[in-house]
């Protein structure tokens, strides 16, 4: 029996212009999170736009299902699936509490208030519940969407750029409610990550879009410790890039390094004053520097310009 499912799309294609994005078959499992990062224009959005059903392929199909045999071909507004969109899609001049019950149906006056308090306490929304939407801040009005969408109980939940609007706090709030609820319901969530360390602290799986298609895919460990192309390589910070021509022998060979082209790529926090005075000789330190709380050393060996992360360079 095939591996079963939640949302699954088959030869999905979509020109708009120049622009081609084209994903032969991609899938996620039951109760899994899975995050499209990429740089901008690289079809991250795009493609979420296809799996809600609120854009129309070229061709190709988007199937909501466990499996083969038992799956739906997907629709705009299908209710196992809700899509918590960049511009919010709140009702401006309805009230905070009748924006969070929009998805909920069928519950007693006296739940509804119980949910609306807790919701708004969680999220951090210590407001009168029946200010209209519009008087919000945008990061306000991304939490309450996103609110909203918990409160619907969906089967699966598409999020685009959900921490976009929101400082580092209430990022921090929303990344912990996020988790303890998908947890607990089991709901297959895809996002778009415009940050890869989030998309690595919440996603089981990342799917890397370059030019349109996916170029790689793993857990945040695996595509910290050995990522397969250039933007991912500088997704996590600074890196070594260097002529593969110019790498010593026993560098090229490195399990973190990999090669794109006539380029060699290796993570600083994988490389240290001794591997380096072992390959290239003696070694000196140029600079030092913080970035983002993180240490780097610039040094000298072989002829080359290294970088080092939080090293003591002897």
């Amino acid at each position: 029996m095939a591996n079963p499912y939640a949302l699954r799309a088959d030869g999905l294609s979509l020109a708009r212009g120049a622009f081609l994005l084209s994903v032969p078959e991609w899938s996620v499992a039951p109760g899994q999170v899975v995050a499209l990062y990429g740089p901008s224009g690289s079809g991250k959005s795009t493609l979420l736009s296809l799996l809600a059903g609120q854009v129309f392929a070229d061709s190709g199909d988007v199937w909501v299902g466990r499996n083969p045999h038992s799956r739906d071909r997907l629709i705009a507004g299908h209710p196992g699936v809700v899509w918590v969109k960049q511009d919010f899609g709140l009702s401006p001049y309805r009230s905070v509490r009748d924006n969070l019950l929009d998805l909920v149906l069928g519950k007693l006056d006296d739940e509804e208030d119980r949910l609306v308090r807790r919701m708004m306490r969680t999220l951090g929304l210590g407001m009168d519940s029946s200010r209209p939407a519009h008087s919000l801040s945008g990061g306000e009005q991304q939490r309450l969407s996103i609110g909203r969408a918990l409160l619907g109980r969906p089967r699966v939940l598409l999020l685009d750029e959900p921490f976009s609007h929101v400082d580092g706090y209430h990022k921090e709030r929303l990344l912990q409610l996020l988790g303890a609820w998908q947890r607990k319901t089991r709901c297959t969530v895809v996002m778009v990550a415009h940050d890869v360390r989030d998309a690595a602290r919440w996603a089981h799986r990342i799917d890397v879009l370059h030019d349109g298609r996916i170029v790689e895919s793993g857990s945040g460990a695996q595509l910290f410790a050995a990522p397969q192309t250039k933007p991912m390589a500088y997704a996590w910070g600074p890196v070594n890039e260097l002529p593969w021509a110019r790498v010593p022998e026993s560098l090229r060979a490195h399990p973190h390094a990999f090669r794109q082209g006539r380029r060699w790529f290796l993570r600083p926090e994988f490389l240290n004053s001794d591997v380096l005075r072992e390959a290239c000789g003696p070694v000196s330190e140029l600079e030092r520097w913080n970035e983002g709380g993180t240490t780097y050393v610039r040094a000298a060996a072989g002829g080359l310009h290294w970088l080092l992360r939080g090293a003591d360079v002897r």
